[in-house]
């Protein structure tokens, strides 16, 4: 037996240092969640994979003679099956003898409103066997319409998420308040006792569950605007207390194999996490560990660590949306949710940053993952070259997803923390190949791609990480010397299409694409970071004083370099041609603006890249011209303007949103272009008559944009300092009028 108020054992480990807040970052790119996946035209395991809860598992749910009939609406639960001395026992007894086992009687509608003491030991079997007299099967029908008509503790379930609704638990009466997280009587041959989670019936857990879920959303986002109700901290201090044991009950859910509820469950312990933050018992964490590195491997607890890990590692502050903002008096009617606020709510204020921080959980479970992380690469690499079930394969797409949060810069984890999650990753690229599904290419590329974070981090950097050069010098030669590009699975056989939402699905269509563009996408943006990084990293060396500008050696390597990478670029050429059905002569940096058109943030770190790669390799070695055409950033940026219907509203979106690395890619374009003014002009008057126009309409789209900037600098109402980029494109306005420049 254990205590109600129990006192946890705390983690012994120290909060990590709080760190700047970072904007949330959309990602149009992401999967999907329903997917039919083929191999060489022929649906395989993966046909029909989701990668959230399907259907109910209907085998796992208990068919016993009282489940069949009460099944839903059961006031109690039982944890062995019936036995067939018991169903006859059911039969054979008369009416008149259910008054003889009243302690026994499996209908009563008495229950606990409280206990002291709740038992974490397995239920005993329960004695079933009550005397019933036979009925028939109307008198049956009709007790069980009764019975779910008089559902008390279905009325105060209703009545609890009815308050929650309202983001305020004042006023309800504390028997009220607190019976949903009591349980349920059950009576069995000990006598009375309540109910584990994991004996209630489906619809109650889920109810349960959604109701927790619920109270930590409604916590979270109150603790966001600085107040909380006060019965909402007291609540959720029952779970940080663990007074009813629904911790470890949470916890005891994944044993079971419906999908729903071990999702939810999941769902609902992270936010737990998240709420605890440190006041947390060492053994959950090691529990949930624990299931990730089992002998046997077990599916579903693997799954069900990996949820919890990747949602507290990628949780991020919230920002309330405007249509979620309580409705005051003055603007009542203005929110489109016609929710009643209790203006007489009693609140706690939580001012302390504190309370909102979550770095000190992420680093405590970030810890616990370190130790299992080598063994827990071993037996994923193991998954994807041996087991292609739909279990195996969720469990590796839901690693690599935690993998990729683990080091993305948007988890706000110290770099000490993430580094030993770096290691490993050039086993992976070598997995890359023909006969891997298409989606695990598709996370196995956004891992490498968060990895070769150039446009929001490399790219700023003097001195890049060593892990990081070695990913990009990998990818770079398995695309020159393995064929990398001809290994990606982007074409769908006839008969499939590609949904841009859906995935990949069967079609009688064929006006619809068997392209899978996003596929394509992610490749070539990896190669395009891959060369980049190259570049940057050879011209740091280049700046080291003991290496000299008549270095034979030096400069021979830079010659070999600059070919490697030449040869590199123009496969990608050739091949998003081939695969698009481009014309032969397009230009390449033309080609990248329409590749990613329907992506912002790719689109705009491509063209980072490009640029950068054009000044690196310029500034060591001279480049033939048809390089130096494939590459000409004047190009792509006219382009770009051309996509966005030279409407200087939308940079001006892009320089205040930070959804995309604008800002970075503007101030070097216009760097770029103040150097060379004599390039910029040119490539603007390249291809005759028709582009006389094309300086005029590049040009007035920038003054254009500085005038904007200008009247919001003048307000005070640009969020940042703007003025690098303000006298930037002053410059090139003199210089386009002709003004002297020196």
């Amino acid at each position: 037996m254990v205590q109600r108020h129990q006192k946890n054992k705390m983690a012994s480990e120290q909060p990590l240092k709080k760190k700047l807040r970072r904007g949330n970052s959309s990602n149009s790119a992401d999967e999907t969640d329903f997917i039919h996946i083929t191999e060489n035209g022929v649906a395989n395991d993966l046909s029909a994979f989701h990668l959230f809860p399907a259907n109910v598992n209907e085998d796992d749910i208990t068919l016993n003679a009282v489940n069949l009939e009460f099944h839903g609406s059961k006031s109690v639960f039982r944890t062995s099956e019936l036995s067939e001395s018991d169903e006859k026992c059911i039969e054979d007894k008369t009416e008149d003898d259910r008054k003889d086992y009243p302690t026994s009687s499996c209908y009563s509608n008495a229950h606990i409103t409280s206990c002291e003491n709740i038992s974490l030991q397995a239920a005993p079997n329960m004695v079933i066997c009550t005397n019933f007299g036979k009925k028939n099967e109307q008198e049956t029908e009709d007790l069980n319409k009764q019975q779910m008509m008089v559902d008390p503790e279905g009325e105060e379930t209703e009545t609890f998420h009815s308050y929650l609704v309202k983001q305020c638990l004042c006023g309800i009466p504390d028997r009220v308040l607190r019976k949903p997280f009591e349980g349920h009587q059950i009576i069995d041959e000990n006598g009375s006792r309540l109910a584990m989670l994991s004996e209630w019936s489906t619809q109650q857990v889920l109810q349960f569950l959604s109701n927790v879920q619920l109270l930590f959303d409604v916590y979270l986002k109150q603790n966001n605007n600085g107040h909380i109700c006060s019965q909402i901290v007291n609540i959720c201090n029952i779970f940080v207390h663990n007074e009813h044991n629904l911790v470890e009950q949470i916890l005891s859910l994944c044993e079971t194999r419906d999908k729903y509820v071990n999702y939810l469950a999941a769902k609902v312990f992270s936010s737990f996490l998240i709420i605890a933050k440190t006041y947390i018992n060492n053994e959950w964490l090691e529990t949930i560990v624990s299931f990730l590195t089992i002998e046997n491997t077990d599916y579903v607890k693997m799954n069900f660590a990996l949820e919890i890990i990747k949602r507290v590692v990628e949780w991020k502050n919230v920002d309330i949306h405007v249509l979620e903002e309580p409705q005051s008096a003055d603007v009542a009617g203005s929110s489109t949710q016609n929710v009643d606020i209790n203006i007489n709510c009693v609140t706690v204020p939580y001012s302390d940053a504190e309370s909102y921080d979550t770095s000190g959980i992420k680093g405590l479970i970030i810890k616990s993952l370190e130790s299992k992380w080598p063994e827990l690469i071993n037996k994923v690499q193991y998954l994807i070259t041996h087991n292609s079930s739909v279990e195996a394969q969720t469990c590796v797409l839901t690693f690599l997803a935690l993998w990729e949060s683990t080091i993305s810069v948007k988890a706000n984890l110290s770099v000490i923390d993430t580094k030993p999650f770096y290691a490993h990753l050039e086993n992976f690229v070598g997995m890359l190949n023909s006969n891997l599904p298409p989606i695990i290419w598709k996370q196995l590329l956004s891992l490498f791609n968060e990895v070769l974070c150039y446009g929001s981090t490399l790219a700023l950097q003097d001195m890049l990480p060593e892990d990081t050069c070695q990913l990009a010098h990998l990818i770079v030669r398995y695309v020159k010397d393995f064929r990398l590009l001809d290994s990606l699975p982007y074409r769908r056989s006839e008969g499939y299409t590609v949904n841009s939402f859906v995935g990949t699905i069967p079609s009688t269509q064929p006006t619809q694409s068997n392209i899978d563009k996003t596929l394509l996408q992610k490749m070539i943006l990896l190669v395009l970071k891959s060369v980049a990084i190259t570049i940057k990293e050879t011209r740091s060396d280049s700046s080291d004083s003991s290496v000299g500008s008549e270095d034979y050696d030096f400069s021979h390597d830079m010659q070999l370099i600059a070919r490697s990478i030449r040869d590199v670029l123009k496969k990608v050429d050739v091949f998003v041609k081939v695969s698009l059905e481009f014309h032969p002569e397009t230009p390449f940096s033309k080609i990248l603006i329409h590749l990613f058109s329907d992506q912002d943030d790719y689109m705009i770190e491509a063209m980072v890249c490009t640029l950068d790669i054009k000044t690196g390799i310029s500034y060591q070695t001279p480049l033939a011209p048809d390089f130096i055409a494939m590459l000409n950033p004047v190009h792509s940026f006219i382009e770009f303007l051309k996509i966005v219907s030279h409407d200087a509203e939308i940079l001006l979106d892009y320089l205040v949103s930070n959804e995309t690395c604008f800002l970075l890619y503007l101030l070097r374009f216009l760097k770029y272009t103040r150097r060379n003014w004599d390039v910029f002009v040119s490539s603007c008057y390249e291809g005759g008559a028709s582009r006389t126009n094309e300086l005029d309409n590049t040009m007035t789209v920038l003054i254009r944009l500085k005038i904007q900037i200008d009247r919001l600098v003048s307000k005070n109402l640009f969020p940042y300092n703007i003025n690098p980029v303000l006298r930037l494109l002053e410059i090139c306005e003199n210089l386009y009028e002709g003004n002297e420049y020196s």
